[in-house]
């Protein structure tokens, strides 16, 4: 069976990209963090610990600019139940923070319940403040706003004891990934960039964001990829690590891998990163050029539906055209229709080559075999 069929049944992504098989044995890191190097403390703190410090705004609530996850998700009613559930004495979720700036905690898990306790206990404003609602237990607080209820229940709500989790200063950055990764449990699950974003604030994300953004880039992909929970961001760090580090250099696992790209990100010149957007764009103008809206996808020969977007095919083929120098790139320019029939031909014949783009991306192997390919490819058109 000619293997490209296959790639007409891979699930969507957004409809747009092909969603990764992963086996997660073959995604362990090459050096896994040292677990002594977590540190995190728990603490038991009283219910008003936590309204003061949204009132004074030491907890960071507009998770957006480093989640671009929302608050306020919660309907009033659901708001409500929770409030209800602090004064009939229920006990809450544990909290989790990042409290590496004690000036600014980020909220990694507990957002909506947070939003919902600052709406009722410290907003003012009439039309924004939480008015109770269709309570349960407790019908006739309904209607009623926190500097409404009678002192002692205002004390119930305030003297409270919540568990919190904070990730304290010092803790390395691949350790607080897998933290975030792990446990945050909320109704919006993090994606892997969505917390690389929230660990590298500043130059890293900005940079990523501006690559994300990149004309040619846009063009290349038919504007096929979206911006909703970070997924150009996703493809633009793939880019990046490959680009930074080169394959062969690769350590397992990929999220790893990417952190270590954004963070490198801080020790470049304006003249370096100018030079990375360069070579990015020049590569996505290739790519175009060559491949038209079949780039980056695992096309056969007579498909009869555009594949997805492929992201290992993507970091492959981006990386390698970015490190060619213009002369290289006008040959290969010139003979596009060689270098196209030739990748296709690879994806249909090298059984390896087509799982390295289709499953388990991330695994050492199967980095070197998609870009050793590539790169291999490139260089035999070129020099015919």
């Amino acid at each position: 069976m000619n293997p490209i069929n296959t790639s007409e049944n891979a699930n969507f992504e957004e409809d747009n990209v092909e969603i990764e098989q992963n086996d997660e044995s073959l995604l362990l890191m090459d050096k896994p963090f040292d677990p002594t190097k977590i540190n995190i403390e728990t603490k038991t703190p009283s219910l008003d610990t936590l309204i003061k410090r949204v009132l004074h705004k030491s907890i960071q609530m507009n998770t957006e600019s480093y989640f671009q996850r929302q608050d306020d998700l919660w309907d009033p009613v659901k708001q409500s139940r929770l409030i209800e559930s602090i004064l009939i004495r229920f006990p809450l979720p544990a909290f989790f923070f990042d409290a590496t700036d004690d000036n600014e905690w980020l909220v990694v898990d507990g957002l909506q319940r947070l939003s919902s306790i600052r709406n009722f206990c410290v907003v003012k404003d009439p039309k924004k403040r939480l008015k109770l609602t269709n309570l349960e237990f407790l019908s006739h607080l309904n209607g009623m706003t926190f500097d409404e209820l009678s002192g002692d229940l205002q004390r119930i709500i305030e003297e409270s004891q919540v568990v919190i989790y904070k990730i304290m200063p010092g803790t390395p950055t691949d350790v607080k990934f897998n933290i975030f990764k792990r446990i945050n449990t909320g109704g919006l699950v993090l994606e892997p960039q969505e917390i690389r974003h929230a660990l590298f604030q500043g130059k890293p994300a900005v940079f990523i964001a501006e690559l994300g953004k990149n004309a040619d880039f846009l063009k290349a992909t038919a504007n096929k990829i979206k911006t909703h929970r970070m997924l150009d961001r996703d493809f633009a760090n793939r880019f990046l690590c490959f680009y930074l580090f080169g394959y062969a250099n690769y350590t397992p696992d990929l999220d790893t891998f990417m952190s270590k790209a954004m963070a490198n990100i801080n020790e470049k010149t304006d003249l370096e990163l100018e030079k990375i957007k360069s070579d990015f764009s020049e590569a996505m103008k290739l790519s175009k050029t060559i491949f038209g809206d079949e780039a980056f996808r695992k096309v056969s020969n007579n498909y009869k539906r555009l594949p997805p977007i492929n992201k290992a095919l993507f970091d492959a083929i981006s990386t390698q055209f970015a490190l060619l120098s213009n002369e290289e790139r006008e040959i290969l320019k010139s003979r596009r229709t060689l270098f196209k029939k030739a990748l296709k031909n690879s994806l249909t014949q090298d059984s390896l080559f087509f799982i390295s783009v289709t499953s388990s991306t991330g695994d050492k192997n199967r980095v070197f075999k998609r870009h050793n390919t590539i790169e291999l490819l490139i260089n035999q058109i070129i020099s015919a």
